[in-house]
């Protein structure tokens, strides 16, 4: 069998697995994971918003510093995610800027999903593992 070239090779990164799915609780607290996202360190968080898992690079587009505040990202009403630093608000299904200075933006989606009873995360584009 000849060897196929690489640009032609299908490449797939395995899934890691951030955490049980019970870890993650509607509108609660978010569960970290260190990344490096363009070559510098960094951390993304897993949320859970009406029943379904969402990942985060932890990053506010607004200036770049960390969204969550000791793992806390949902509003007190659990309906969106705000940034600690400057207020900024996000839906938590789709990471867009809904108010405040990052209008218009979004946050970096990370691919997520769930499969045996936990939570899965699909590393790619410029956000991989620490």
């Amino acid at each position: 069998m000849a060897d196929t070239p690489l640009s032609s090779k299908r490449m797939t990164t395995p899934a890691i697995e951030v955490c049980p799915s019970t870890d993650l609780v509607d509108g609660g607290l978010a569960h970290k994971l260190p990344v490096r996202h363009a070559g510098e360190a960094t951390t993304a968080f897993f949320v859970r918003y009406e029943g379904r898992a969402y990942g985060y690079l932890n990053r506010c587009p607004h200036m770049g510093s960390p969204l969550d505040w000791e793992g806390h990202v949902f509003t007190r009403a659990g309906d969106q995610l705000m940034c600690a630093r400057h207020g900024a608000t996000f839906r938590p299904d789709t990471g867009e800027c809904t108010g405040g200075p990052c209008q218009p933006s979004r946050l970096s989606a990370l691919k997520v999903t769930e499969a045996g009873q936990a939570v899965l995360w699909w590393p790619e584009g410029k956000t991989e593992p620490a």
